[in-house]
C-alpha cells in the first residue's frame, strides 16, 4: 500500500520538476518553482483527487478485495 503513495507522489514530482526544469535559468530558485507550481498545479491537483475519488468508488465494490484495497488505499 505504501508503494502505491509513492508511485502517485514520484509521478507528481516527475511534472513538478520537469516544469521546473522549463523555466529560465535567470529567474531566482524560489520564482522558478513557483512559476512551475502555477503552472502543473492544477493538473496535479485534479489528478490527485480524481484517484482519490476512485479509491472511494472501488470503496463500494462487492468485491472484498478489491473493496479492501481501495478503503486503504484511498
Amino acid at each position: 500500500m505504501a508503494s502505491l503513495f509513492y508511485q502517485v507522489g514520484v509521478d507528481n514530482m516527475c511534472i513538478l520538476v520537469h516544469a521546473v526544469k522549463r523555466q529560465p535559468l535567470e529567474l531566482p530558485l524560489e520564482g522558478r518553482i513557483s512559476n512551475a507550481l502555477v503552472e502543473v498545479g492544477p493538473s496535479i491537483t485534479l489528478a490527485s483527487l480524481s484517484e482519490v475519488l476512485a479509491f472511494a468508488v472501488g470503496s463500494f465494490i462487492p468485491m472484498p478485495a478489491c473493496r479492501v484495497f481501495s478503503m486503504f488505499a484511498g
